[in-house]
């Protein structure tokens, strides 16, 4: 794949290129899928470094979802006879927990336009598996917001040099 040439853009000439376009729409699904069960793994691990049990919780609720997209995703691939991607563990480290939810909504933001891309790859031929991108897709931008709003409630502060007490 070139550089400046995106995943989706790199398979699009499968689709309609005499197949049926199956093999394309499980790459797809396969590439969301690892993505989906990326997020999880990311989401838990930031939530188990969150001091604030309020960000912590909201991680993981975040993560259970990702986790039920997956499973949607799983049962696409499997409907369509393919077998399910391995998935690489990734681990993360952050100094903050500023730090790791700036990555997660960083995260997000790839997601989504991600997402767009395979929808349009696959448009055509597979309104199902557009329909459930579509589903993930809003859920994204869910928790694109979520997450905004963690932000904005632990933006790192400006510091003041401390005053003594007289």
């Amino acid at each position: 794949m070139w550089p400046t040439e995106t995943w989706s853009n790199s398979h699009e000439h499968l689709v309609g290129s005499g197949s049926d376009g199956c093999d394309i729409a499980l790459e797809v699904l396969r590439h969301c899928y690892v993505r989906e069960k990326q997020h999880v793994m990311r989401f838990r691990q930031h939530a188990e470094r969150m001091q604030f049990l309020k960000f912590r919780y909201a991680l993981l609720r975040i993560a259970s979802k990702e986790e039920e997209h997956a499973k949607w995703i799983a049962a696409k691939i499997k409907a369509l006879g393919g077998g399910l991607p391995p998935v690489i563990e990734v681990r993360f480290t952050h100094e903050s927990d500023w730090n790791y939810l700036r990555s997660d909504l960083d995260d997000e933001r790839r997601c989504v336009t991600e997402m767009e891309e395979d929808k349009r790859v696959i448009q055509s031929h597979f309104p199902d598996i557009v329909a459930l991108l579509e589903l993930i897709e809003d859920d994204a931008l869910k928790h694109r917001q979520e997450i905004r709003e963690m932000l904005r409630q632990s933006a790192p502060q400006t510091f003041w040099p401390a005053r003594e007490e007289r």
